[in-house]
């Protein structure tokens, strides 16, 4: 692939420049370049405005006794244009808001970006959509969509737990049947080429899979206009019709040697091998086995969680851990060990990074490495950590694999660059995050409230972005000498239940380094 070469010569005599490992950078918010993204064509969205297509797919969980088929005043309809009269999905015909979207893969293709996103409408689907973008993550224009989970449609579109689905015309369970999948398909896409193969990379979120089994692997092509062509439809081959949980496609290969992964972060270039950055996460023993002091609590009542919906998240005892492997095909990996200086697996403090679930790195002109990443701790206690957006950098130039074993970080929970909305314990008067984000901005959210009626937001200072509630994933991608564009996934509230009509969006911003801090793309070693 050729790179489109910006500011060639200033470049090279910025390589020159030998930077402090121990001065952290400068980093400032590029003015109004935080934008929620838009998709044109692709699959359905919650929302899409048009003079022939238009449609709201809004709502909140029926008051409790009720049964469907919900009053859609009351409700809403989480699926509202799901399917056509036809028994088919539809289609996004217009530029719309991107959600269901999450869990970006983001790279530069030359003057474009080229993303691929985990397609995820709640307890009906799951698929990998590929797109591209002309103006740096605002708008993106549908490629392809393939390994999908799901080809029926909701029995009932007022239903938000979709409790059941059209199987040729027989209503089958779905939403109500713990075996049958749901939501839970191939996710967290990540996209590496090594020694001229082209590797899809995904979790297996299936019951008894997730966390536990290698990622799930495919070829992919080298068409950079449809990335996606070739690989199959479904991902799964689904049994609804006779019961059962859907099984993968047989096309399907699994990687070795990575330990209990669940996202990759980055790769770089060390030798003859690739090196890879990623999330380990055990879900079972997880803590038990931490003293009790380390181990966390239920979430506390001024959580935004309990905030939203006044109800307290159990205690979450998954261990994650940032470990580094190599490999010299992309299937077989050897583990190097875990990564130190980025989060704390016992930690329970309320500003600490106990659990840091992805992200993407950036290589520094002075040959160490940076990485953004989304993380949280016992103030959600969830280990996808989604309460905020952070960087780090390793201490040490990457030459050599354990490199990238010691990082520190440089904006963490109390000066994030991006964060969820604060909260207050009101026993002490702190906040949390205890600074103003660098990128404070209120009122980002492109949808109007009559768009997510019946939902009402709960009060001031909340729901006032579409990442109030979660901050997913950012992808970061040199754009010039001066400039990084993040790519990210936000939702509206907590959990997609707060909110049917308005979670799981992508969004994006831009970032000022020093001039010539980051290697432009020509020098990453892509393929």
């Amino acid at each position: 692939m050729n790179y489109l070469r910006l500011g060639t010569v200033a470049a090279i005599a910025l390589l020159t420049t030998t930077f402090a490992a121990s001065a952290d950078p400068a980093i400032s918010y590029v003015p109004n370049s935080l934008r929620q993204s838009t998709i044109l064509r692709g699959p359905w969205t919650l929302h899409e405005t048009g003079t022939h297509f238009h449609h709201d797919a809004s709502g909140v969980v029926p008051a409790a006794g009720s049964t469907p088929p919900y009053n859609p005043a009351v409700s809403g309809t989480p699926y509202a244009s799901y399917c056509g009269a036809d028994g088919q999905h539809t289609v996004n015909h217009a530029k719309s808001v991107m959600q269901p979207y999450y869990f970006p893969f983001v790279r530069r293709r030359g003057s474009l970006l080229e993303g691929f996103f985990d397609y995820r409408p709640r307890n009906e689907e799951e698929a990998t959509v590929s797109a591209i973008s002309e103006d740096w993550g605002e708008t993106w224009h549908f490629t392809g969509k393939a390994l999908a989970l799901n080809p029926y449609c909701p029995w009932d579109p007022t239903d938000p737990d979709n409790l059941n689905v059209n199987v040729n015309g027989t209503k089958t369970p779905y939403g109500s049947d713990h075996a049958s999948a749901g939501d839970n398909g191939l996710g967290h896409a990540f996209v590496l080429s090594v020694r001229g193969r082209t590797h899809i990379y995904h979790l297996n979120r299936a019951d008894g899979h997730i966390d536990s089994d290698q990622l799930v692997v495919h070829s992919l092509g080298h068409d950079s206009d449809e990335p996606l062509f070739g690989l199959p439809e479904f991902g799964y081959v689904s049994p609804l019709g006779s019961g059962g949980y859907p099984t993968l496609d047989a096309r399907a290969t699994h990687t070795s040697g990575l330990t209990d992964p669940d996202a990759i972060l980055g790769t770089a270039r060390t030798g003859n091998t690739t090196s890879v950055l990623y999330v380990s996460k055990n879900l079972s023993p997880g803590d038990a086995s931490f003293p009790a002091n380390a181990v966390c609590p239920k979430t506390p009542s001024f959580a935004l969680t309990n905030l939203v919906n006044k109800k307290p998240r159990k205690t979450n005892h998954d261990v994650i851990t940032i470990r580094v492997a190599t490999t010299s095909d992309g299937i077989n990996f050897a583990d190097v060990g875990a990564a130190t200086g980025l989060q704390d697996s016992t930690t329970v403090a309320l500003n600490g990074i106990r659990w840091l679930g992805s992200g993407s790195i950036m290589r520094i002109a002075d040959g160490r490495y940076g990485l953004f990443f989304g993380a949280g701790n016992c103030l959600d206690n969830d280990s996808d950590g989604f309460h905020f957006m952070g960087y780090a950098e390793t201490d040490n130039p990457v030459r050599q694999p354990s490199d990238l074993l010691k990082w520190h970080v440089v904006r963490g929970f109390d000066n994030p660059i991006l964060s969820t909305d604060t909260v207050v314990d009101p026993a002490t008067n702190t906040k949390y995050p205890a600074n103003a984000p660098l990128v404070n901005v209120t009122g980002a959210d492109a949808l109007s409230a009559a768009q997510v009626t019946p939902y009402t937001p709960p009060g001031e200072g909340f729901t006032t972005n579409f990442f109030s509630g979660r901050v997913y994933d950012p992808q970061a991608v040199y754009t010039d000498e001066r400039t990084v564009t993040i790519v990210f996934a936000g939702y509206n509230t907590p959990q997609p239940s707060n909110n049917l009509g308005d979670y799981r969006s992508i969004g994006r911003l831009q970032l000022r380094f020093p001039n010539g801090y980051f290697l432009p793309p020509h020098f990453e070693g892509e393929d």
